[in-house]
């Protein structure tokens, strides 16, 4: 078989055309011609196959080709019916494809094919089938062919679930015309009238039976409203409204029996159900269901009217036995009464309850026309009436009456009863108006506790003189039952009021205490926080014990941008951070200028994101709170929650702490972040300063030196061959430039040491720092004359750092203290190192000349000396090199000393692992 494989790159444009090719074909065989088309024209293959899963038929699809030529039967075969197994190839395909060795013998080896890559066709929960891609000796896919197998594998796969999807929706279609069918048949053919109505009422169809019951063609029916075929009487313009109801709300009816008015004049009873049906569509419909049950009605009505005639008969010889029986049971009652008046009392809570029991049960032991029971406030000078019996009252319970209006005699006052025979002997204004009632006698009780008037009972009759000596009896002893039960009445009130006093109270300091303890804790979460972020996350979040809300938000205001910038969220589609601009959030003119609100849905109406975010959360009414600092608006807290008018005088308090608290740490926070801004731009400046002037010092000493070699070079002539030349005057000249060249060469050459700190790259390891001091002792022990100098060395903490800088430290700092104590007569340096907290601090103290303590951070500076030039040599460079070396290690360095009394020079380190990170 002659090969048409290639290995030449391929063009993505190739693949991208064969997805825009898939996205025309609806059939899965179709898809996998395209696809061994596509291997074959791509030169991905020398046999493109692909083998559909097992449909229907139960026997798997083959399409494909070798080369040009159709697949033939044998290869076909034997792909069908699963592929030979061989070796995994080499091992980096996907985990949905594979390169498997073809065994010699098979039909795929006749056809010259020496491997093959099998790539799935299919989603993750469904497969399709299986793409193969055979290749002859000798040849491989690379990477980019393997790439485009799978990418064109995953296409196809996306266009099988296509085909399927649409297979399935079809099948679904031909199914639900084919219910649509057998539904119309069967509400056509329906045994009992039905029509098909709007959410109005409105009818849209109606079957056979329908027609037949209204006696109208269904033309007639199209377009009337259900409710107009009600009766038009007050029960029918009731069950109309009703109906009306029902079928815009959608609610369900279920043989409910309504009147209804016929076309042609007939009224006829129908049993009447109602059922909303889902269209799916923007309309809704309803179901109405009628049954006729005129001739039902008409019988129940018939019985109905023989029912009432017989129930009046029997009444009328009730009535004559239950007059024999109560001329029986009013001595019976009497008894009883006092008992019941006894029992209502205890049984009462309040004082009003108590009057009002006995009253209604005082008329069985002294028949009358009206009862009253009024209680005397005497510090108040008024009565209070607490319950009247009476169908037209006068002087209703709670009437408040002044003592000057109020009947009471002395001999009320002296707790005695009184009987007033004739109202119209009386001139108080209350006695009028009882009287115009029909009231002309009336019967006064006192209410009296421990010989102290508390209040009276008052019974009144139609006719004068009304009342006998037993009536004054029965009526004292009912007077002082309700006497002592008023008093406890009103002792267990007064217990009552002062307990829920109490417990308002500590309810009231629960409350303040929790929402102390919340704010408190909102600060410190403030405190803590880094950014406006985190302070108004971390606010939020704590005040939902104090302030239940269904979503909350805090947004400060960039008024000069034109922006809303929302810092965090709870419960709101809106995710902080977010930026919103200014017209699509409601910011209205009170909060602009700094006064809280409470808004309603439709205040939002003028920015309707707004009011969409309210309707997808279910908000009812927002509690806007500004958050001012010095009368300007930097932001607003808003509440939202579920029910309008949802917030109370406590929660605008609440949420106006919140937002002071919240306009304070976010003002300080924007002054921070303002801060730290200022002093990262000041770094910066200057870093690039330091740059500028290490660069400035390192370009001056190196060109300085080639002068300065010159007056070297020269000087060392004039010296060695023409000092005999010059006299005394000229050599001590001579001598003092080169002294100077000398000075200029060590100073350039600090300087240059000191540029250089700036451009060294750090090398961070762990140092033995005893071992490194005394090599640094070691070496100023040979540079400069210290027989008489003694070195104390003690034992040094180790550090992390770069050795060969921290050498220098040591060497400068030995140094120095070595030139210091020359003038000394038994020079002594000691070396010395702890751990205090946590930083490892190293010190060289000297018994030498010492300095000005004044002068302890002036001695770091660059060219910078305690004492004269002439006292002591030295170009005031090396102590500026010691800082900035302990300096790049994130370290300090510091001078303690006096004059005449030494001197000590400290550096500490950070510890290993902060130095190492």
């Amino acid at each position: 078989m002659e090969a048409s494989h290639h290995t030449s790159d391929l063009d993505p444009s190739s693949v991208l055309g064969f997805g825009s090719a898939l996205a025309l074909l609806d059939s899965t065989e179709e898809v996998a011609r395209l696809l061994t088309g596509a291997l074959r024209s791509m030169g991905l293959a020398d046999l493109q196959a692909v083998i559909l899963e097992a449909g229907a038929a139960g026997a798997p699809c083959v399409l494909g080709s070798v080369g040009a030529r159709p697949l033939p039967d044998p290869v076909a075969d034997e792909l069908r019916h699963g592929l030979p197994v061989g070796n995994a190839g080499d091992g980096d395909t996907a985990p949905s494809g594979r390169r498997v060795e073809v065994p010699e013998g098979s039909a795929l080896a006749g056809q010259g094919i020496d491997h093959v890559a099998t790539v799935r066709l299919g989603t993750l929960d469904q497969h399709f089938g299986t793409a193969v891609a055979g290749l002859v000796e000798d040849h491989t896919h690379t990477p980019l062919e393997r790439s485009s197998l799978q990418m064109m594998a995953a296409q196809t796969s996306m266009a099988l679930h296509r085909i399927e999807l649409d297979q399935e929706r079809a099948a679904q279609a031909k199914a639900l015309r084919t219910s649509e069918a057998r539904y119309r048949e069967l509400y056509e053919n329906a045994p009992v009238a039905y029509v098909s109505a709007t959410a109005e009422g409105e009818i849209r169809m109606a079957n056979r039976r329908a027609t037949e019951l209204f006696d109208a063609p269904e033309a007639a029916l199209m377009g009337r409203s259900i409710p107009d075929f009600c009766a038009d009487t007050p029960e029918g313009r009731e069950a109309a409204r009703e109906l009306a109801r029902c079928l815009e709300r959608g609610t369900p009816v279920r043989d409910d029996e309504v009147e209804l008015c016929l076309t042609n004049g007939d009224r006829i009873w129908v049993s009447l159900t109602i059922q909303p049906v889902e269209t799916g569509g923007d309309t809704p419909e309803r179901l109405v269901m009628m049954v006729d049950v005129t001739e039902r009605r008409h019988a129940e009505t018939a019985l109905r009217e023989a029912r009432d005639e017989l129930e009046a008969r029997v009444e009328a010889r009730t009535a004559e036995l239950e007059q024999t029986n109560e001329r029986l049971e009013r001595r019976t009652r009497r008894l009883k009464a006092l008992r019941d008046i006894d029992q209502a009392i205890l049984a009462a809570e309040s004082p009003e309850e108590i009057a009002g029991e006995a009253l209604r049960r005082a008329e069985q032991i002294l028949p009358c026309e009206r009862a009253s029971v009024s209680i005397i406030e005497w510090d108040r000078d008024q009565a209070t009436v607490l319950a009247v019996r009476q169908e037209e009252e006068v002087l209703a319970g709670g009437t408040e009456i002044p003592l000057d209006d109020f009947y009471l005699t002395e001999t009320l006052r002296a707790g005695a009863p009184e009987i007033i025979p004739d109202l119209d002997e009386v001139s108080v204004e209350t006695a009028r108006r009882i009287r115009e009632q029909g009231i002309q006698s009336v019967l006064c009780l006192p209410m009296t506790v421990e010989d102290a008037l508390m209040g009276t009972v008052k019974i009144g009759r139609p006719g004068p003189d009304a009342f006998t000596e037993d009536d004054r009896h029965k009526g004292q002893e009912l007077a002082d039952h309700l006497a002592i039960a008023l008093r406890q009445a009103r002792l267990q009130q007064r217990v009552e009021t002062r307990t829920t006093e109490l417990e308002q109270a500590n309810e009231r300091l629960a409350h303040q205490t929790q929402r102390l303890q919340t704010l408190r804790e909102i600060d410190q979460a403030i405190l803590a926080a880094e950014s406006p972020e985190e302070i108004a996350a971390e606010a939020i979040k704590r005040v939902r014990s104090i302030l239940p809300y269904r979503s909350a938000t805090v947004t400060v205001t960039e008024w000069d941008a034109g922006n809303a910038r929302v810092l965090a969220a709870e419960d709101n589609v809106v995710e902080a951070p977010t930026t919103l601009p200014l017209e699509k959030v409601h910011l209205s003119d009170a909060l602009r200028a700094g006064t809280t609100e409470v808004l309603s849905r439709a205040d939002y109406a003028p920015v309707p994101d707004a009011q969409a975010r309210m309707d997808e959360m279910g908000l009812q009414s927002i509690l806007c709170v500004p958050m001012a600092v010095e009368d300007a608006v930097i932001g607003v807290v808003h509440v939202g929650r579920t029910q309008p008018d949802a917030f109370t005088d406590d929660d605008w308090r609440i949420a106006g702490e919140l937002a002071d608290h919240m306009a304070i740490a976010l003002r300080q926070s924007q002054l921070l972040e303002a801060v730290q801004a200022q002093r990262e731009q000041l770094e910066e400046r200057v870093q690039e300063r330091t740059e500028e002037l290490e660069s400035f010092t390192y370009s001056v000493s190196h060109d300085l030196r080639t002068p300065l070699r010159a007056i070297d070079g020269y000087t060392r002539i004039l010296k060695e061959d023409h000092a005999d030349q010059l006299n005394d005057e000229g050599q001590r000249l001579l001598n003092v430039v080169y002294e100077s060249a000398q000075t200029m060469g060590t100073l350039i050459d600090d300087l240059l040491t000191l540029s250089r700190l700036g451009r060294h790259e750090m090398n961070h390891v762990r140092i033995d720092v005893e071992a490194l001091a005394q090599e640094a002792i070691d070496e100023v022990r040979r540079a400069h004359a210290t027989a008489a100098v003694t070195f104390d060395l003690a034992s040094l903490p180790d550090a992390t750092g770069d050795r060969s800088m921290l050498r220098h430290v040591f060497s400068n700092l030995l140094s120095n203290a070595v030139k210091f104590t020359q003038n000394e007569e038994a020079p002594r340096i000691e070396v010395c190192g702890e751990v205090r907290d946590d930083e490892r601090v190293y010190a060289v103290h000297d018994n030498g000349v010492g300095f000005d303590p004044g002068r302890a951070k002036e001695l770091f500076g660059v060219f910078e000396r305690a004492h004269a030039a002439d006292d002591f040599e030295g170009t005031g460079v090396g102590l500026a090199i010691v800082e900035r070396i302990v300096r790049r290690h994130d370290g300090r360095a510091w001078a303690e000393g006096r004059e005449g009394e030494g001197a000590s020079f400290f550096f500490a380190l950070p510890p290993p692992e902060a130095a190492s990170s």
